[in-house]
């Protein structure tokens, strides 16, 4: 059975930036601001390209999830089920409310939490786990990291090394041989290691991705 969803952001993170300008500037050894600016672009940048590559937003958020599943025309029938339903949003902090065809539901007793993965199990009255028949479904609740893993801002420190380290460069120039002075070679990706996100950057991340199904 499909299921449609939308998602509300009720209050939004104080910022979307994966790392920061301090962790950045330690990493290219810069002691001054002359770089500021610059280096504070490329982070927003690196962050939004990881957001969008791992189909997900990362920093704490509280949002309004809205499901509706699909459903028998007729309205005395209520064919099929869900074993579970997947939040928009996770790890899963505070749980503000749930509701089901408009009845609030208790957490413990109408439902849990996978606060981990971001699932939502409906209980039936003996506690135990049951299907979530399809009725509209509401949850309100705060998703997403209260701190950025580690390995996901190392990610976004890579992005914005790379990007600053060749700055002003060829990005073309595969070598350059000036005899008696120096012998230069660059790596240029191909294949499948072309494109916006270096290799080393996408195993960091593709644990993290959310996996979109059309």
């Amino acid at each position: 059975m499909g299921i449609r969803a939308i998602t509300t952001v009720q209050t939004p993170a104080s910022g979307y930036d994966l790392t920061t300008l301090a962790v950045v500037k330690d990493e290219l050894s810069i002691t001054d601001t002359s770089k500021d600016t610059t280096l504070s672009r490329y982070i927003t940048s690196a962050s939004a390209a990881i957001a969008q590559y791992c189909n997900r937003v990362f920093p704490s958020e509280t949002v309004k999830d809205e499901f509706w599943p699909d459903r028998e025309t007729y309205g005395f029938q209520l064919p099929g089920s869900m074993m579970s339903l997947q939040l928009t949003r996770w790890p899963v902090g505070t749980v503000t409310s749930v509701t089901e065809n408009g009845t609030a539901l208790v957490d413990g007793t109408d439902y849990r939490v996978d606060k981990d993965n971001g699932s939502l199990i409906r209980l039936g009255g003996n506690a135990y786990p049951t299907t979530w028949l399809a009725w509209p479904i509401v949850a309100i609740y705060a998703g997403g990291f209260a701190a950025i893993p580690s390995d996901i801002a190392d990610a976004a420190v890579r992005m914005v090394k790379a990007r600053y380290l060749a700055k002003g460069r060829d990005p073309y120039l595969k070598q350059e041989n000036i005899p008696g002075v120096r012998d230069y070679s660059l790596w240029v990706p191909t294949g499948d290691e072309a494109g916006n996100m270096p290799p080393d950057v996408a195993d960091l991340l593709d644990n993290y991705r959310a996996v979109i199904v059309v």
